[in-house]
């Protein structure tokens, strides 16, 4: 199993801190996802002090990114892993999921037509760069259209189960269901997970993967919101990290995995200088 790749700056001070709190011990002993990625997020700003942001490692001028977000999703969540593509010359968009929370296959429609419209303006197949749910969405587009398509890579994507999530997210999800159910627009329904509405989005996740198209899944074991088994696509070459859900995001373990992958796609030699960091230097 992979070690904890990157080591923060006064993270020793916030796990002393935090360990001496009761409810920290009992939220940790429990497994509580949302406590557990809280405390990730507070390192955040520590971690984007990382060289990986002042020296791009990668120089792929002009290449087209889509990146698909999940459930609860927004543009700050994403932030950290645009602005890496942004320096690394990428030419990014971000497709209108609107939050993650909606029937699944209209979602995965309006992926695809932001895929194609990006398709459409630059002139070349893209690199989709889906996180969570976002990655089932982008599967199932990967499937339909795989012309769109120069490789996709998944970030703590539940492909082989839909809900292979926590119980506690799993009774969010629930809730919104009921809500939708009853006429709220822009939500999931029950009938998303078996009815005929998203038929064609679970067979699209479970079915056959074009081979024309590289496929990267990157996972954690301390992945604490969705099951990590569930990403292992058998389509898909795994990469293992060590993060939260959410700082497969942001974590540099998680982003050094996407640029390495990003120079096999482009076929471009990563730029090394003397102060460029290598990812094994994070490796215990």
């Amino acid at each position: 199993m992979v070690t904890r790749n990157i080591m923060v700056p006064c993270s020793s001070q916030i796990s002393a801190a935090v360990g001496t709190s009761v409810f920290s011990r009992l939220a940790a002993a429990l497994r509580v996802p949302l406590w557990h990625e809280a405390q990730a997020f507070r390192q955040r700003r520590e971690v984007e002090r990382h060289p990986l942001w002042d020296i791009p490692p990668l120089e792929v001028a002009g290449l087209p990114v889509l990146l698909v977000g999940g459930m609860g999703s927004t543009p700050t969540l994403l932030s950290p892993l645009q602005e890496l593509l942004r320096r690394l010359e990428c030419r990014v968009r971000v497709a209108p999921v609107r939050f993650g929370v909606g029937c699944g296959e209209a979602t995965t429609s309006m992926v695809e037509g932001a895929l194609a419209d990006l398709v459409e303006s630059a002139s070349t197949p893209v690199v989709v760069i889906a996180h969570s749910r976002g990655g089932q969405f982008a599967r199932a587009v990967a499937v339909r259209r795989p012309e769109l398509l120069r490789g996709l890579i998944t970030l703590g994507s539940p492909l082989t189960r839909m809900l292979a999530v926590h119980p506690l997210l799993k009774a969010h999800i629930a809730a919104l269901g009921a809500v939708g159910a009853i006429g709220a627009p822009g939500l999931l329904r029950p009938g998303c997970l078996w009815g005929a509405c998203c038929a064609r989005l679970r067979a699209d996740l479970t079915g056959p993967f074009p081979h024309t198209v590289p496929f990267l899944s990157i996972y954690s074991r301390d992945d604490r919101i969705v099951d990590w088994r569930s990403c292992l696509d058998p389509a898909a070459r795994h990469h293992e990290v060590t993060t939260s859900h959410g700082g497969l995001i942001w974590d540099p373990a998680s982003l050094y995995a996407v640029v390495e992958e990003l120079a096999a796609l482009t076929g471009t030699t990563r730029v090394a200088t003397d102060k460029t960091p290598n990812p094994s230097h994070f490796a215990a």
